[in-house]
């Protein structure tokens, strides 16, 4: 402790804090900036400056401040300093102390209630018992009716006490768990950086750091909202920031990258490639060429966790927003670089250092859709309502999770994937039973038959629809015939009424589009016919 103090006072006088004022978060990674506010002496000597993360990118330090000249500098972590609890610690520590003193109460109030019970009960069994035997019957009854109107509502009391202890004991436990979980994110002692300065005169000055740190990350995700199908989607951009730099952002003006710093790549040039004689056996995932080992590249991919805290929580963050108007769009703008797009938020954030993922709002988007029935009746008797999304790529959108919800009803999540090569999104919204499809085997022309070594299986369905609603809809109907990938099977598709359309990957998918009018039904049929040696059983 001696020692601790010693060093308090060797630096006092040159000792600052620096306080975060800008984040740049990439999707892996976070740029810094810190500034600290100083006055210093004329003469050359150290300027400390804490406050800092403790885990950098050394390399990327940056130091700077108006009329002071720095000669050296030196970045360490400090572990002897204690570090002051975090703000959510603080208010999760005074709601412990509350709910312990209420458990407390709790505790006393059952204590009393119980011994005013035992009171009573003994009193009673005392009146009713004496020894000289003269307790009247109307003694009894007395005695009997005060135990009633008195042990009732103290055992109703004993009850409730018993409710609000086992209710106050849990939440006190569930703050206590979070309390050491969030101290042990929180022990880590903060980055010191230890600067050599030359002031020719006094000035007061703003120490200026930077740098790079991994220890922070942000994970696109949206929010997709149908109200009807005659407006158009809304798709609300988030963004789920993460951080456990040992220092919480408080404050914090943010900027969200899905620019790649720290992996820097040359870009690939030739090398002779000499042929050779090799001998090729196998060694696990490895080859053998010329005696010279080596092995295949593999490449991990990671999914990160869609469970957030909104950074609005009282209990995570407080984000301040003007009180009007509350529309982030007007406080989120969107640079497009040439090769990364960035989200300047003017509205500052506080950001826990805790790791509790953040969700913040980001722009919102009115996206085109065209919306269709879409039915498969060989795998579901149902038909499901289809939302293609098109003319998205104009807003450089970021693959991720999102939420759908459709006409005020929550449907599911799905897996943006803008940066793919498809025209179009589908979503899937919900089933619609007013639009009805049945298939049924044709048995009149389904049959077996044997010819010398063959035998010969033909299937026919037949396929109808009725549109029961009063407005007209858009239909996709599939149906599947088999495909043989032996030569031995041969499948030859029969009749399709009316003509359909047939999938380009040849995985023997039949698709009708069409538009039913109000109330209006078809019919839709397909048959094939499967040929294979008669001693052999086919899936069919």
């Amino acid at each position: 402790m001696l020692f601790a103090g010693a060093l308090s006072a060797l630096f006092a006088q040159n000792e600052f804090t620096a306080k975060i004022d800008h984040a740049t978060v990439y999707l892996q990674g976070a740029a810094l900036t810190h500034t600290a506010t100083a006055s210093l002496k004329s003469g050359s000597y150290d300027v400390m400056i804490n406050g800092l993360s403790p885990d950098i990118e050394i390399a990327s330090l940056k130091v700077s401040a108006n009329g002071v000249l720095i000669s050296a500098s030196e970045f360490s972590n400090d572990y002897i300093t204690p570090k002051e609890e975090s703000a959510r610690i603080k208010k999760l520590q005074d709601s412990l102390y509350s709910y312990k003193r209420q458990l407390q109460e709790a505790k006393d109030e059952l204590t009393v209630h119980t011994h005013l019970l035992k009171m009573l009960t003994d009193g009673t069994l005392n009146n009713m018992s004496q020894k000289d035997g003269t307790v009247s019957v109307a003694d009894i009854n007395a005695n009997m009716e005060l135990y009633k109107s008195k042990a009732a509502p103290l055992q109703h009391s004993i009850d409730q006490d018993n409710l609000k202890i086992a209710k106050l004991d849990e939440t006190v436990k569930r703050l206590q768990r979070q309390i050491s979980q969030d101290q042990s994110k929180d022990k880590q002692r903060t980055g010191v950086l230890r600067l050599t300065v030359s002031v020719p005169q006094t000035v007061n000055t703003v120490f200026t750091i930077s740098y790079f740190t991994v220890m922070a990350s942000w994970v696109p995700c949206y929010d997709i909202n149908i109200a009807s199908m005659d407006k158009p989607v809304v798709l609300k951009s988030k963004a789920q920031v993460t951080q456990v730099t040992g220092i919480d952002w408080n404050n914090v003006k943010l900027t969200l990258s899905n620019a790649t710093p720290n992996r820097t790549k040359e870009a690939p040039v030739f090398k002779t490639w000499f042929l050779s004689f090799y001998n090729p056996h196998r060694q696990g995932k490895s080859y053998i060429v010329d005696g010279v080992q080596a092995r295949s590249n593999s490449v991990t991919y990671a999914t990160a966790s869609l469970e957030g805290v909104s950074a609005k929580d009282a209990e995570s963050s407080s984000a301040r927003t003007p009180t009007a108007p509350l529309v982030m769009d007007d406080y989120v703008d969107v640079d497009m670089q040439e090769v990364a797009v960035n989200y300047n938020i003017s509205v500052p954030y506080d950001i826990p250092g805790n790791g509790k993922e953040q969700l913040i709002d980001l722009k919102s988007y009115d996206i085109k859709a065209d919306y269709k029935y879409y039915s498969a009746p060989k795998l579901s008797d149902e038909t499901y309502l289809i939302a293609d999304l098109s003319d998205y790529e104009q807003y450089n959108l970021l693959p991720g999770y999102a939420t759908v919800t459709f006409e005020n009803t929550f449907v599911g999540k799905t897996f943006l994937r803008p940066n793919v090569t498809d025209e179009h999104i589908s979503l899937t919204l919900t089933t619609d039973p007013r639009i009805s499809v049945k298939r049924e085997k044709m048995s009149n022309y389904c049959s077996t038959k044997h010819v010398g070594n063959t035998t010969t299986v033909t299937q026919a369905y037949q396929i109808t629809v009725k549109n029961n609603q009063t407005k007209p809809v858009k239909l996709t109907l599939k149906e599947q015939y088999p495909i043989s990938n032996n030569k031995d099977i041969e499948v030859k598709l029969g009749d399709v009424t009316p003509a359909a359309t047939y999938n380009k990957e040849g995985i023997g998918v039949l698709t009708w589009e069409m538009e039913l009018k109000a109330g209006e039904t078809r019919t839709f049929s397909v048959s094939y016919s499967v040929k294979y040696p008669k001693d052999q059983n086919v899936n069919l």
